[in-house]
């Protein structure tokens, strides 16, 4: 290999804005998660951290499953620390067969669908991670992003890719 520069696959150059999250909006992006879960029937656990991944609301509706509880904890932690959705860590790291285990060695990373870093102006302001469904997670995170005008480009890439009709968005 010669001099040429390979392209960055990793991370993002997006920074990490601090002081962007609070208990306020935390709160209007579960308000507006719990309100779609409602209306698509399901019961969800919610979760908001800041940018250096410290839950700032934690929330199990009524019959979600227990489990949900640590899973949309460690999608939010994991879309913060990445940088990145956490289903797209389950393609991060393949090697020769077999797989390598997607960060086997960092607790509670997770590569579920469902753990989005949330990007306001530019910058990492927290990251959500809901649980409790499958796709639904997913549409379910888009109106917690929308509820706070911030991007919507990798939720809506992932909703797109998996062939969800707009129309359940």
């Amino acid at each position: 290999m010669g001099n040429e520069k390979l392209p960055r696959r990793w991370p993002p150059e997006v920074p990490y804005d601090y002081s962007g999250m609070n208990l306020e909006k935390a709160v209007i992006m579960v308000d507006a998660a719990k309100e779609k879960a409602k209306e698509i029937g399901i019961g969800m656990t919610l979760t908001v951290c800041d940018a250096a991944g410290n839950l700032v609301v934690l929330q199990r509706m009524d019959d979600a499953a227990l489990v949900s509880l640590e899973i949309a904890v460690n999608k939010a932690r994991t879309a913060v620390y990445g940088k990145i959705p956490s289903e797209q860590w389950s393609t991060r790291f393949k090697g020769a067969e077999p797989m390598i285990p997607p960060l086997f060695f960092h607790s509670g990373w997770i590569t579920f669908p469902g753990g989005y870093p949330v990007i306001v102006e530019g910058k990492i302001i927290g990251g959500i991670g809901f649980s409790g469904a499958t796709w639904e997670d997913n549409v379910i995170a888009r109106a917690a992003l929308r509820a706070i005008d911030a991007d919507l480009s990798a939720v809506e890439a992932y909703l797109k890719g998996s062939g969800v009709p707009e129309v359940q968005w």
